[in-house]
């Protein structure tokens, strides 16, 4: 039973999908510029953000993804 509702549910937001489109994000107010140096540490590592790789697929689908460098 929860397979067949699974599959229903996923049908019926794929289609809802294509009429409103993708959920909003966003900080729900106008945001200004980023002034943050590129060589700004990473929250995460620590190490420069020049020295990441951000990537970014295409499609609104799937999410901004930051890349840390290995350390060496």
């Amino acid at each position: 039973m929860s397979g067949r509702f699974a599959q229903w549910y996923a049908n019926w937001n794929a289609k809802l999908i294509r009429v409103a489109g993708p959920a909003q994000l966003g900080a729900g107010h106008p945001e200004g510029p980023d002034l943050r140096s590129a060589a700004a540490p990473c929250p995460m590592c620590g190490r420069p953000m020049t020295e990441h790789s951000v990537l970014r697929p295409e499609g609104q689908r799937d999410a901004t993804r930051l890349v840390c460098p290995v350390a060496a």
